[in-house]
This record gives structure tokens, C-alpha cells and sequence, in this order.
């Protein structure tokens, strides 16, 4: 666990805002199964795929220079024949969309949450107020998380439903913010994606726990590094004042 920089110690946090996929939800498992059928005709793995789809075509081309194209799965899927060298063919793109949405699907309807998923929720909502922060389908969700914990974890749930903006601007922090009635001082963000949780966090002035399972580098601004939830966990006890 590596804490950079230490929380103020006249900052008292009240709220933490957690994430979904790949923070509570072992979303990569998901997509990595749906994709291996799609990715099998390409002469790779489903892991293999999904890496390519979201890391150097998803993040490396359209967060940067195609923003716009954020939810256009046909445009992703031409960039990964270009990426290969592969002639285009729709019928395969057709296979990958409907893998991906597939994934999506999976994700609340036949969750698979992270081991210490519910002890992280059990602990934190006893302290703080906590919210859902994710996307697409917050709502099903946060009741998946619920109806599978046997107990109510949320005092707020946020995404699509009710902001409407993307999780890579610092304009859906603020919106959540006001949504929540939290104040940034007094909140943080704790999340797998430093382009989707860690940075327009930070932008806004919430203390932000970056969940780090993939052993990624970042070299931009955390106030703490952790592994799993339960670092997490020992992140947020060791900055209870």
C-alpha cells in the first residue's frame, strides 16, 4: 500500500464514493469470457482481445483523440482490424458488439464480485455515507450488490440514470457531488481507472484510493495506492481522525 501524499489531518471524510467494475466487480472476467469466441476467428485469446479493445484502442485512441466516439462500438471494432492488420469484416464486428454487450449484461444480471467486496461495503457504510459511482446501469447495480449482501449499502446511487456525463470529466464528480449533498473536501473517490476515477476526482478536490489490481503505472496524483479493498480499508482506518 503507498500513500501519496497522506490525507490532510484537519480533513475529516464523511463520504466515500466507490466504483463498480473492476473496484466492487470483477468486470474484466466478464468481457474476457463473452470475447473469446469473437477472438478465437482472429487467432486470439478473449484476454488477449479485451486487453486490445480497452487498453490500445478504447484508452490509447478514443478516450485521446476520439472522444466523441466514446460509445460507438463499430468505430472500436474498426480500429482493432486496423490495429491487427486485418481486412474489416462486419459480420465479425457484429460477433464483437454482441459479445460486449453481452459482458455489459453480465456484469449485474450474474455478477462475480471480488472476494472482499462485501466486507469492504459492511465496513465502510457502518462509518460513512456511501454512494455507487459507475455508468451504465447504476441502478441494477447497486441492487445486485444489495440483493446479494442482504443489506442496504448505498445512501446514493449515480450514473447514467441521473448524470448523464461521462466518468472521464471532472463535470460528472461535480454533478455527483451536488447529488449527494458532499462537500469534495470531505470526500473520496475510491476506483480501479485513473482516467474514469482517479483524475477528474482529483480535479475537483476529492481525496481519491486508487484500487491498482492490474499492477498498472500512473504517475499522476493519488492520495493512495492499494491492491484490493481491504488496503483500502486500511487506507480509509488510517486516516480516521
Amino acid at each position: 500500500m503507498r500513500l501519496k501524499p497522506p490525507f490532510p489531518f484537519s480533513v475529516v471524510i464523511r463520504n466515500v464514493f466507490v466504483d463498480y467494475d473492476n473496484t466492487l466487480h470483477d468486470s474484466d472476467s466478464k468481457f474476457i469470457a463473452q470475447f473469446e469466441a469473437p477472438a478465437s476467428k482472429l487467432g486470439l485469446t478473449g484476454r488477449e482481445l479485451w486487453r486490445l479493445y480497452l487498453f490500445e484502442v478504447h484508452r490509447d485512441i478514443v478516450h485521446r483523440w476520439y472522444p466523441e466516439k466514446h460509445d460507438d462500438r463499430e468505430f472500436h471494432c474498426r480500429l482493432i482490424f486496423q490495429k491487427l492488420g486485418k481486412p474489416y469484416s462486419e459480420g465479425l464486428a457484429l460477433q464483437l458488439i454482441s459479445a460486449f454487450e453481452r459482458a455489459m449484461e453480465e456484469c449485474w444480471r450474474n455478477p462475480t464480485f471480488f472476494p472482499e467486496t462485501f466486507l469492504f461495503l459492511e465496513e465502510v457504510s457502518k462509518r460513512y455515507r456511501v454512494c455507487l459511482a459507475t455508468s451504465e446501469n447504476a441502478l441494477q447495480k447497486a441492487s445486485s450488490l444489495e440483493r446479494m449482501g442482504g443489506r442496504k449499502y448505498f445512501a446514493c446511487v449515480l450514473g447514467d440514470h441521473n448524470i448523464g456525463i461521462r466518468k472521464t470529466e471532472k463535470e460528472y464528480y461535480l454533478r455527483a457531488l451536488e447529488l449527494a449533498e458532499a462537500r469534495a473536501e470531505e470526500s473520496v473517490m475510491v476506483g480501479d481507472s485513473t482516467t474514469h476515477d482517479i483524475q477528474p476526482a482529483s480535479e475537483v478536490g476529492m481525496k481519491t484510493i486508487w484500487v491498482n489490481r492490474r499492477g498498472e503505472v500512473f504517475s499522476g496524483k493519488r492520495d493512495c495506492e492499494v491492491r484490493d479493498l481491504k488496503e483500502a480499508l486500511r487506507c480509509l482506518d488510517h486516516h480516521l481522525f
